[in-house]
């Protein structure tokens, strides 16, 4: 069975401190039009709960660990 989840690697820069965590998205993104819309969301997530982020950066997970 073939996996429709994506897994994403982000990591928060705040005035204080730098902290990495994953969330997973139910849907895995297959166009260019898909992906930075997923990532836009993600973004747009993480600008709500860090409001004092200073950078913000978001990685698919299976890239990261190459």
């Amino acid at each position: 069975m073939k996996t429709t989840t994506q897994t994403y690697m982000i990591s928060v820069t705040t005035e204080d401190q730098m902290f990495t965590f994953y969330k997973t998205m139910p849907t895995r993104p297959t166009t260019s039009k898909g992906i930075k819309s997923q990532n836009d969301k993600l973004e747009k997530w993480t600008m709500k709960q860090y409001p004092n982020w200073v950078e913000i950066d978001i990685v698919p997970a299976y890239e990261a660990t190459k």
